[in-house]
């Protein structure tokens, strides 16, 4: 697994969840690459294209935003189209489409990199794995990624 998601280490988990892309083989955010991610259940984890990392209490890391979607495809389609907005926007006051400093306009300046996990048939829930995922990061970097708000995970 690439050290961008040194935080995750699958052996924690009592039913481990599965890498569909990642180790070296990032997905960009296009539409191509989009077609080939499954329309079932997941977790995503979005990482700048560049490298860039963002300063963390606890350290440097270039994950953007982790989220889930119970149709992975359909997901990180809406996530295009809103990050196509945003490069296409003139505006430089994006208060009346987004936050300050959305994740989209992370993705915009930085680029965007996604690590996608599918959840195993009926023995995960995407919601459950987000949680665990955010779970490890936090305890990780002591925060939550720069694109996640603040009531983002559940801890169980």
């Amino acid at each position: 697994m690439r050290r961008d998601l040194g935080f995750l280490k699958v052996s924690d988990y009592s039913q481990p969840f599965r890498l569909t892309r990642g180790h070296d083989d990032e997905l960009n955010l296009n539409e191509d690459d989009i077609n080939d991610v499954t329309t079932g259940p997941g977790v995503y984890i979005i990482v700048s294209a560049d490298n860039t990392k963002f300063v963390y209490p606890k350290g440097t890391s270039p994950v953007i935003y982790i989220g889930k979607a119970d149709n992975l495809r359909r997901r990180l389609r809406e996530h295009l189209k809103n990050l196509r907005l945003v490069i296409d926007s003139e505006e430089t006051d994006m208060r009346n489409h987004y936050q300050p400093c959305s994740r989209y306009q992370y993705m915009k300046y930085y680029g965007a990199y996604v690590y996608t996990f599918h959840c195993l048939k009926s023995t995960q829930d995407a919601k459950n794995l987000e949680s665990q995922i955010l779970w490890k990061f936090y305890e990780r970097y002591r925060s939550l990624p720069v694109g996640n708000g603040a009531r983002s995970f559940e801890k169980e």
